[in-house]
This record gives structure tokens, C-alpha cells and sequence, in this order.
């Protein structure tokens, strides 16, 4: 018994087994089959992650990394993973952002690294231990005069290049040549030209430049130590001589000129002195390498008028740099002022100072203005916060000083001036509720950031007869938006009738743009173009691409920037034709649509023209009832400017029906009741205050029928 129990123990065991094997056997085959590796991956990470780490290796490839490192799949993840996507966007970041803050970090880290590896020849040169240049001769007197941009790569002093790439390259090639290999650098002051200059001596310094201009000094000739030091014009000249002599000899050095304009042609200010004649045999030497700098208005004014100097320089326009490589430039420079002003810069403000600087001060190019911008935070937080984070909040404070704007986000005053911005015009525009609608939609849409355009902020055509409120509305408008009527750039069209009035419209060399300059000056404000109609047809055009694009190019070549500005342009052109329309009861609607008609037929505006405008606005004459409300205006006005000397005027019906009587006009709407206040009113106070009538104290009305004074002490 117990040796079959054994047995049969036994065979059941082995049974067990082999039924246990057949069976998981058969399960993984079947798994196998049903894709059991799918199933396993999707159950521990999903498809966004497995993208997510495709794209990280694709990121480290690109990189030339060894390894995928943190910032490749930081950056992947912000691409392809739908929670951390959702992270970004509740703390208002893109994945723009990570690839910047990526950047920033892998900069940093990859300058740390290289300052440790002591034993390459960037680290040599930066301690002395390798003078190249004392095999070229010696230069006395060009040390004496000069700021030398080799020794001051060689000690670190400027912050990493950045962008301008292409304008590096260009400037090499030309210095390498053999025949013409003078550089002449034409930019705005601010967008960059000393840093290609920065470029040109470090790649130099390093050896990473073209053959010919490796191991080379690059030395900018301070003329103004050389002339207040110099006792006359004379000796000036002979000292530059002998700095180009010693230039030549020594064999390794590349003369540097700024403000070039300031140095040649005539019409040259005090203190300076034409040195173009002391320039010419050496220009033409191939043993003398130049590098000019200049602006636009320095080459037109001064440079142009002599072609024989100009032809010896080969030219390189420098743009300002991209938002981008701004963004770039401040990530670096944020490292400096944070040491400097124990301020901490958070990625938030650094990127509003880009936005804000870019919006906010067309006039000045990237990226001097975000520098700017980023030093005077800095200083405004360390003198006047308790913070120790520069924040967003700060650098839109900061902005608004400087502008005059607001910034930021939108405060609940402002709030509440936007939504009541037609109770706001109406306080001084009587009746026109279309145009003044229509005014305040566009206004609301421009502070709220909703509209996507080029152009400026907003285009309005204003039409109607005189008088009727066409420019006090654009008054109004400026006041209440910009802040002051001071911010309004007032134009006359009826002055630019002929071809030959354009470059008084947008400047030349010889003298500034009225359009222009005003709006280079203040980027934000209201352009009144008055009497559009009467404008030479060709300057029309000029405004298409105002229109349009929001810039134009003025005639000292610089880049007019008309985004932040409201335009509107006003015409009494076809008011016939809105009287004869009112007078049938027509709607404004088909007023609208016959006026626009007769314009075309008439020639007076294209429909290309008419189609740039965001609202073409018909003004309607003004009846009786409006002239008395806009006695009432006027009259409040005089008794507050009666009031401040301490006079009380009172104002009656009788004296404001007596004022619409004798000043109604429907052709020139409210401008001829001004006349009849200023003749039949001020005229009679005025001559009562200086004659000692009316005094300080007193109540004063004036009598309807003879406009005589009624004066109460």
C-alpha cells in the first residue's frame, strides 16, 4: 500500500508539473501572438511618453550630445506630453520658453566647463601666457590715442555675441581681401554694430577668423582724445598720419573708426575735423585694413556727398537683432546685474522686458532698448523694492514711466474707462453716436490684445461737413487714451498739394519729417491727417503702406514704426451730398453708400485707398437741439476759466437759444457759433476785466437781447 501511494505520489507531482508547464507554455504563446510586449508597454507608459522620448533623442542628435540630457527631455516633454503641456500653460509659458530656459542653462554650464579645461588656447591667451603681438613692431602713438577691443576680449569684459552672424562673416571676407578691404558698418545706434567689431577681435584673438586676420589687433582710434589733446587741426593731422604709418608697419592691426560721419565731409560741427583727405592713399593700400561705423542719416548727410570715399569702403547694413537673439543677449547680461545688484531676474520678467521694449520703444532698436530696459529695473528694484525678484510687475511699472502708458495688465480704473469710453467722448462730442461707437469698439480691441494685425491701432475715415465734430472727436479721443491732447501729431494735408512737398512730409538730408519725426518722437499718439482730400495723390499712396503695414521708411532711412498709433484722417470732400440725404430722411447707412459713391466717381479717393481704413465714419449735420448742447460745452467751459479767477458766471436758455440763433449755419455746423461766443461773450468780459468792471468776488450774466454785462458785487 504505502509503495503504490508512493508511486502514485509521485506521477501526480510530475503530472502537475508537466500540466503547469503546458499550460504557461500555451498562455505565452498566445500572448505572444496577442502581443504581449503592446500590451505591456501601453499598461506602464503612453503613447505621448514614448513620443516624448523619441523626440528627446531626436534633440540630443541635433545638439551633437553624447546623451540624452536633462534639457533634451525637458524640452520633449513640453512638446509632446499632454500634463506637463497643461502645466505650461496655467503658468503662462510656452514651449518656446523651455527651449530658451534649455539654453540659458546649457550656455551657462558649457562656459563653466570650458574655463576649467586651463590648458586650451582661448584660457592661454586670457592669462598672457601667449603674446603673438609682440612680433609686430610697436605703435606709440596709436596706443596713446585708441581703445584697444583685443585687450578687452583678452580680459573678459564683454558679455557672449549674439546674433549678426551673417554680418560677421561679410566684415571678414571683406577684411580678408586684397583689393578694396575696408568695411564700412551702417546701423542704427543700438542695434549691434560694435559687436560685430566685439567678433571680429575675439575670433581674431582666438585664431577662429580667416587666415589672413588671424593673430591681429583690433584698435579703434579715439578721435576725441586725439583732437581735444592735439593744439590745432595741424597736429591733429600729423598725429593721424602717424597712427596709420604705425598701423602699416606693424602689420597686425585693424583700425577701427566710430562715428565715422562725424570725421568726413563738410558742414562739420565744432571740434571736429574732415580727415578724408588723410584717409585716401591709405584706403587704397592693401597693407591698411578699416572698419567705419556709421548710421543711416551719418552716411546720406555726409558720406554720400563724397563718391571717391565711398567707393573705397565696401558697405554692411546691420539690422537690429531678432526678439529671440534678445532674448538670448538678456539671459547672459542678467548673470552680470544680478551680481552687481543682488537682485534675482526671474525668466517671467526677462521675457516681458523683450516684449515691452519691442512694443513700447519702436524708436530705439533690439537690442540696445531691452538692455536698457533690463539696467533700469534693476536699478528701480534695488532702490525702491523689497523684493528681492525682479518681477513682470516691475518691468511694466518701469515702462509706463517711461512711455507715459499703461502697462500691463489692465487696472480696474482703466477697465472702467474702456467700457464707458462713450459715455467718456460724448462729455465734449454732442451727438455722432456712430462714429463714436465705432471709435471705442476699435479701442477696446487694441487694449485687450484681441486683434491680430500690422497696421496701426486704429484707421478711421472721418466725412461730413465742417464744424460738425470731426476734429474735436479726435481731440477727445487723444485726451482720453493717450492722456493729453499734447499726444495728438496734427497734420494740414491741404500743404502737401505737389510731389515736391514729400520729403517735407517724411523728411530728407537735409531736414526732418513733420509726419515722421513726430511719430519717431512719440510712438504713441493720435496722427490727425486734416483735409485728407487735398493731398497730392502720391503722398496718398505713402499712407497705403502706413495703413497697412504700420511702418514707413523715412528719408533718412530709418524705419517709422506706426503700430501704436490711432490715424485718423477727416475730409469735407461730397458734404452736398449728406445735406441733399438728410434732408429725404435717408438712412445712414445708404448716406454712407451714396457719399462713397460720389467720392469714387469724382476721383477724389481710390477704393483701394478707402479700403485701408478700418471704418469709413459720415458725420451728420448738426440740428438746432445738438448747437444748443454744444452752447451748453462751451459756455462751461468760459465759467471754468471764470471760476479760477474767482467769478461766478451764470448761464441762462435765453443766452444759449440767442448764441444758435444768430450762429446756426448747417454748412459750417458748430464754427460759426464759436465766432458768435467769442465776438458777442469773451469780448464783453474781457473788456469788463480789464477796465476794472468785474471783479474778483462777483456774479455776472450776460443779457440776452444786447449781450450787455449784469454784475452783481
Amino acid at each position: 500500500k504505502q509503495g503504490f501511494a508512493s508511486r502514485a505520489s509521485s506521477y501526480f507531482e510530475r503530472s502537475e508539473k508537466q500540466g503547469f508547464a503546458s499550460r504557461a507554455s500555451s498562455y505565452f504563446e498566445r500572448s505572444e501572438k496577442q502581443g504581449f510586449a503592446s500590451r505591456a508597454s501601453s499598461y506602464f507608459y503612453s503613447k505621448n511618453f514614448q513620443d516624448a522620448v523619441i523626440e528627446s533623442l531626436k534633440i540630443a542628435k541635433d545638439k551633437r550630445h553624447k546623451r540624452v540630457e536633462v534639457g533634451d527631455m525637458l524640452t520633449a516633454l513640453a512638446k509632446n506630453n499632454l500634463v506637463f503641456r497643461k502645466i505650461l500653460i496655467e503658468n503662462n509659458l510656452k514651449v518656446e520658453d523651455i527651449e530658451s530656459l534649455v539654453w540659458w542653462l546649457e550656455s551657462i554650464e558649457s562656459r563653466i566647463a570650458e574655463r576649467q579645461r586651463i590648458w586650451e588656447y582661448k584660457n592661454l591667451v586670457r592669462t598672457g601666457t601667449l603674446a603673438k603681438e609682440w612680433a609686430a613692431g610697436y605703435t606709440i602713438t596709436l596706443d596713446r590715442y585708441s581703445i584697444d577691443w583685443t585687450e578687452t576680449v583678452r580680459q573678459k569684459r564683454f558679455n557672449e555675441i549674439v546674433g549678426h552672424q551673417e554680418q560677421i562673416e561679410q566684415v571678414e571676407r571683406i577684411l580678408a581681401r586684397v583689393d578694396i578691404n575696408n568695411a564700412l558698418l551702417v546701423g542704427e545706434a543700438g542695434s549691434g554694430r560694435e559687436s560685430i567689431v566685439q567678433a571680429i577681435a575675439q575670433r581674431s584673438l582666438f585664431g577662429e577668423s580667416l587666415p589672413p586676420l588671424k593673430y591681429k589687433r583690433v584698435v579703434e582710434v579715439d578721435m576725441v582724445s586725439l583732437l581735444s589733446q592735439a593744439a590745432s587741426n595741424e597736429e591733429a593731422e600729423v598725429l593721424l598720419d602717424r597712427i596709420f604709418q604705425e598701423s602699416i608697419s606693424a602689420g597686425n592691426i585693424i583700425l577701427v573708426f566710430n562715428e565715422f560721419h562725424n570725421y568726413v565731409g563738410s558742414g562739420l560741427r565744432l571740434g571736429t575735423i574732415d580727415i578724408s583727405g588723410i584717409l585716401f592713399p591709405y584706403l587704397k593700400s592693401p597693407q591698411s585694413l578699416i572698419i567705419a561705423i556709421t548710421t543711416y542719416a551719418g552716411l546720406h548727410k555726409n558720406i554720400e556727398q563724397n563718391p571717391s570715399l565711398l567707393s573705397l569702403f565696401e558697405k554692411v547694413e546691420v539690422p537690429e537683432i531678432s526678439e529671440r537673439e534678445t532674448f538670448m543677449l538678456l539671459e547672459n547680461l542678467a548673470l552680470l546685474l544680478e551680481s552687481r545688484y543682488k537682485k534675482y531676474v526671474t525668466y517671467p520678467a526677462i521675457r516681458e522686458m523683450v516684449r515691452l521694449s519691442g512694443r513700447y520703444m519702436p524708436s530705439i532698436p533690439f537690442p540696445k532698448k531691452a538692455m536698457d530696459l533690463m539696467d533700469e529695473v534693476m536699478v528701480y528694484v534695488a532702490q525702491l523694492s523689497k523684493s528681492q525678484l525682479v518681477l513682470p510687475e516691475h518691468v511694466a511699472k518701469v515702462v509706463s514711466q517711461k512711455t507715459q502708458v499703461p502697462v500691463g495688465e489692465i487696472e480696474s480704473k482703466e477697465r472702467e474707462v474702456l467700457l464707458n469710453l462713450e459715455k467718456l467722448i460724448h462729455q465734449r462730442i454732442i451727438n455722432q453716436e456712430e462714429a463714436v461707437k465705432e471709435v471705442s469698439s476699435a479701442l477696446r480691441r487694441a487694449r485687450a490684445d484681441i486683434t491680430v494685425r500690422k497696421g496701426p491701432m486704429g484707421c478711421f475715415l472721418f466725412l461730413g461737413p465742417t464744424g460738425v465734430g470731426k476734429t474735436e472727436t479726435s481731440k477727445a479721443l487723444a485726451e482720453i487714451y493717450f492722456g493729453s491732447e499734447d499726444r495728438m501729431a496734427r497734420l494740414d494735408m491741404s500743404e502737401f498739394q505737389a510731389i515736391a512737398d514729400i520729403p517735407r512730409l517724411i523728411g530728407s538730408a537735409g531736414q526732418e519729417g513733420l509726419l515722421t519725426t513726430q511719430v519717431w518722437e512719440n510712438p504713441f499718439s493720435l496722427v490727425l491727417l486734416d483735409e485728407i482730400e487735398k493731398a497730392h495723390p502720391n503722398i496718398l499712396n505713402l499712407f497705403l503702406q502706413v495703413l497697412d503695414e504700420g511702418h514707413l521708411t523715412d528719408g533718412l532711412g530709418r524705419k517709422i514704426d506706426f503700430k501704436n498709433t490711432i490715424i485718423i484722417a477727416t475730409s469735407n470732400a461730397g458734404y452736398l451730398v449728406i445735406l441733399e440725404a438728410l434732408k429725404k430722411n435717408k438712412l445712414m447707412t445708404a448716406i454712407k453708400e451714396e457719399l462713397l459713391d460720389f467720392l469714387y466717381k469724382e476721383g477724389t479717393f481710390r477704393p483701394e485707398f478707402i479700403n485701408r481704413f478700418d471704418s469709413v465714419v459720415v458725420f451728420k449735420s448738426l440740428t438746432k437741439e445738438n448747437l444748443l448742447d454744444i452752447t451748453e460745452l462751451l459756455l462751461q467751459k468760459l465759467k471754468k476759466n471764470l471760476q479760477e479767477k474767482e467769478i461766478e458766471f451764470i448761464i441762462n436758455l435765453p443766452l444759449k437759444e440767442k448764441i444758435v440763433e444768430l450762429g446756426f449755419d448747417p454748412i459750417f455746423g458748430a464754427r460759426q457759433m464759436r465766432r458768435v461766443i467769442q465776438d458777442k461773450v469773451e469780448n464783453v468780459l474781457a473788456a469788463a476785466l480789464l477796465s476794472g468792471e468785474l471783479k474778483r468776488g462777483y456774479r455776472v450774466q450776460i443779457e440776452p437781447k444786447d449781450f450787455k454785462l449784469i454784475i452783481n458785487p
